[in-house]
């Protein structure tokens, strides 16, 4: 009996302290002015790109007359990042990091302003704001140290939004280690005269979705001993289990171009899509061994997502972010498969070699390789015969996913990759079939509106006419006074400032007239 009214009483105490601090946050959400940022022509999910224009307004309503000073209205781009400490000898369980790489302030007109400035209860205040999303940002956005100018103009880059639901409601494969936000903030600062410190009374944020143009990037410098990517691989088969060598298989792919995301204006449901072309080439052990038979090809795009406690001063790789002793980096990776079908009915080619004594022309050296476009290629042996084969694999994003650029920022950068995966099936019994993966690199782009220019407020069309006007304007051409004459004669052609030839134009006398 003791025991039930002790948890009675008990739980009668948390019931009004419950009550009691329901009701304190009541009234203090009361007393707080009512504060809304609305935004023209939004509709929710919209998606804003590069020159985009944001026309709105904010309207601050006071519960009660206060004093303010003033009303600080900004787009700002923020990236948050955290990595996790597993070190024993660190008693923080995480690093994070917080990178503000755009900040455009709205300036508001003392008109704007009540005189004095104090808020009257109950009095809606409207103050008018129009930025222009930019194409790059400052160079002070990026003050470490890089290893190259490229990384540097990377970073100076707008990156796109990323890890946030409340703008994406498809899934953009972020880890919860790396978001990128846009927001329009509101602060309502009042300056304190005890100690000349500003006190924000009260703020709030319209977050944006921004996928900025972002062009086409050249291929990749990839160098033979990179493991990062595979864009060429050598492979003996064998005829059977006890049997001796069929031959040697090579299969290469170049990169391919980037898949280029729609324009958030354009009306085309078409989703993304580039073409890998696989380049097979059979070198048979004997003159009588025949090529293998393919099998299936599977087709995966790998998402990488990189997230960094500091500045990277290179773009960052699995290898350097997944270091055992790197505490401060990490990588996130998920694997989306695209395609598998059945690659059977490719039709292989055979290059029979020239006779010794028949001479060739000069274009039968390029037409015999198959694998032009790699580098990495092998020379292909005139002296022997051989097969090739080519495959074209169509890349398509499925729209079950929200795709984000790729992009390079200070502290994360989002990297896709291709891989292909072949198999291989060998005419001998007891031999399990054999695969061959490439990993290509891939480049996500966006089209963005970059022919597309911001609109024109009133004031500024104003201005930009009257420029005009003052530029059309006649102008009253005449004879400069004798004082100044000779100031602005061209030297004569003898002397070592003027070129040759200038000689006619030193001689040419003023024209007087009337335009």
């Amino acid at each position: 009996m003791t025991s039930y009214r002790r948890t009675s009483y008990a739980a009668s105490i948390q019931s009004t302290t419950g009550s009691i601090a329901t009701y304190a946050k009541r009234l203090a959400q009361q007393g707080r002015p009512g504060m809304e940022i609305i935004l023209d022509d939004h509709i929710e999910g919209k998606i804003y790109t590069t020159f985009d224009a944001l026309f709105g307004k904010v309207e601050i309503t006071a519960p009660h007359n206060a004093r303010f000073d003033e009303i600080h209205i900004t787009l700002e781009g923020t990236v948050k990042t955290f990595v996790d400490d597993l070190s024993p000898e660190k008693t923080k369980s995480k690093t994070t990091a917080l990178h503000k790489f755009l900040k455009l302030v709205m300036p508001i007109s003392e008109n704007d302003y009540p005189q004095p400035r104090v808020a009257e209860a109950g009095r809606t205040y409207t103050f008018p704001f129009n930025f222009v999303i930019p194409d790059q940002l400052l160079p002070r956005s990026c003050s470490h140290t890089c290893t190259a100018a490229h990384v540097h103009d990377a970073h100076l880059q707008l990156p796109p939004s990323m890890g946030d639901r409340e703008v994406s409601v498809k899934d953009d494969m972020a880890p919860e280690m790396s978001k990128v936000q846009y927001a329009i903030k509101v602060r309502v600062v009042r300056n304190q005269e005890v100690n000349n410190k500003d006190i924000v009374l009260v703020e709030g944020l319209r977050k944006l979705h921004i996928v900025p143009a972002v062009t086409e990037a050249p291929p990749m410098s990839i160098e033979p001993t990179d493991d990062e990517f595979t864009l060429l691989k050598t492979k003996s088969l064998k005829k059977g289990m006890f049997s001796g060598k069929l031959g040697k298989i090579t299969v290469s792919a170049a990169q391919t171009s980037a898949l280029i995301l729609p324009a958030p204006s354009s009306k085309s449901c078409t989703p993304p899509t580039t073409m890998a072309t696989m380049n097979l080439r059979f070198d048979p052990h004997e003159s009588s061994s025949q090529p293998p038979r393919l099998g299936g090809l599977t087709t995966k795009i790998k998402v990488w997502t990189h997230f960094a406690a500091r500045p990277a001063a290179a773009f960052p790789t699995y290898r350097s972010s997944s270091a055992i002793h790197e505490t401060y980096r990490g990588a996130y990776g998920i694997s989306i498969p695209l395609s598998s079908r059945c690659v059977e009915s490719v039709v292989w080619t055979k290059h029979t070699p020239s006779p010794a004594y028949t001479r060739r022309d000069s274009a039968s050296s390029t037409e015999s390789s198959d694998c032009s476009d790699n580098v990495y290629a092998p020379a292909p042996k005139e002296n022997v015969a051989y097969y090739s084969a080519t495959i074209l694999v169509p890349i398509t994003l499925p729209s079950s996913k929200t795709w984000v650029p790729s992009f390079h920022n200070c502290i994360t950068s989002r990297v896709y990759t291709i891989d292909l995966n072949l198999t291989i099936h060998t005419p001998g019994a007891g031999v399990p079939a054999s695969s061959i993966a490439l990993r290509l690199p891939v480049q996500i782009a966006a089209a963005g509106n970059h022919s597309r220019r911001a609109t024109l407020t009133a004031e500024e069309a104003a201005a930009e006419l009257a420029g005009a006007d003052e530029y059309l304007v006649p102008r009253l051409i005449e004879m400069p006074h004798e004082d100044l004459i000779g100031n602005s004669v061209l030297a004569q052609a003898d002397t070592p400032e003027l070129p040759p030839s200038y000689e006619d134009l030193a001689l040419t006398q003023p024209i007087v007239g009337r335009c």
